[in-house]
Order: C-alpha cells, then structure tokens, then sequence
C-alpha cells in the first residue's frame, strides 16, 4: 500500500542524503516504467508513486509536475553521455590507437542504443534549448566533449570556415542522424550494418578534416 513520507531523523547531512536517495530512487524508477510503457508519454507522477511505493504528495516534493520529472530526466541522461564520452577521450589518452573520433562515436553509439527511450526524450522537449546559455549544463558537457574529439580528429574540417562549432555541429548531426534511423527502423540492415556504418563516418570526417584547407 502507498504510505506517506517517512520524517528522516539525523543529522542536516544524513537528512539531505536520504532525500538524495530517493530522488535517485524516482528517476530510477521513472526509467523504468518507459521501458515498460514503451516511452515516457505513459508515466505519470501517480505511476511514478505506485511504483516506488510512496502516495503522489511525497513525489512532488521532488518534482511539481510530470514535465520538472522530465527535465530531471534529460539532465540525467546528458550526465550519463558526459560520463561516456570522457571515459572514451581518457581511454583514448591512454592507448592512443584507433583514433579518437572512433572511440568518442562508439561510446555515443553504446549510450543511445541502450537507452532508447531516454536518448528520445533527451532530444523530444522542443521548448529545452539547446547552442544556447540556457542549455542544460550537462548538455553543454556532452558538446564540448564532442568538440575536443572533433577538434582533434579534424582540426581543418571545411565546415570551420563558419565558425569555431560548425564542424562538431555537422558532425553530431550525421552522429545523431545515424542513431535516430536506427531506433526508427528506418536504415536497412538494422543496427549491426548502422553500426558498421559509424565507423565510415568517422572516418570521412577524418579525412576531410585532415586536408590542408578549403577551396
């Protein structure tokens, strides 16, 4: 049965870690109730505190409506990618073999193939901005993530003659592109040929960025 909030006893930090916990606990939860309803339209805050056992009041103490949940939500997901994406950049610094591009694609790649619902609903909210101050921090994260690994693999690209982003904006164009035909269904040969083709877009990008300059 749904019970109410428990009053946490201890100290000022032992309180705000529990309160920590649980709202882990929701997101948690909030994820895996998508991955049975096949996406986040069917959670609701009422799902959301059938599901972790507590009543409706206490979930919105964390979050005041569905759409706070799924800010929490985006945030999440775009912490998770950072994590990725610098792992693969640092594991890169370390072998220093398959070029960073490659790594930094595939790490991408692993995220949003195994979070489906999630990586939709990080790119869905139209009213969440993004090249902008008001983009989610952890998302501004995963962009200069994707830079550095542009940067390095591809520092004349053509597309800099735009400007400084216009290369790691064209590139994670063709990343995201890729990946969304592939949750779509929508690339023939389905995941194993999408994901032997990231590697051939790695690498023309590659090339094209290794060129002494444009025309």
């Amino acid at each position: 049965m749904p019970h109410d909030g428990k009053r946490v006893k201890g100290s000022a930090d032992e309180r705000a870690q529990a309160r920590d916990r649980l709202r882990a606990e929701l997101l948690a939860a909030a994820r895996a109730l998508a991955e049975e309803k096949g996406g986040y339209e069917g959670v609701t805050i009422r799902a959301l505190a059938d599901r972790v056992g507590y009543r409706a009041p206490v979930v919105y103490e964390y979050f005041a409506n569905k759409r706070d949940l799924l800010l929490a939500l985006i945030e999440a997901g775009f912490a998770e990618c950072a994590d990725a994406l610098a792992k693969a950049l640092c594991a890169h610094e370390q072998r220093r073999a398959g070029g960073v591009l490659p790594a930094v694609a595939e790490a991408y790649w692993s995220f949003s193939l195994s979070q489906p619902h999630l990586y939709r609903l990080m790119h869905s909210l139209s009213d969440v901005p993004f090249g902008a101050p008001a983009t989610p921090a952890p998302a501004q994260e995963c962009f200069v993530l994707l830079r550095n690994a542009v940067t390095e693999a591809a520092p004349r690209h053509p597309a800099t003659a735009y400007d400084a982003d216009a290369a790691t904006d064209l590139f994670w164009a063709h990343l995201h592109g890729l990946v969304m035909l592939t949750l779509d269904g929508r690339i023939k040969g389905g995941p194993t040929r999408a994901h032997g083709l990231l590697r051939h877009l790695t690498d023309t990008f590659t090339a094209n960025g290794a060129r002494s300059g444009t025309r």
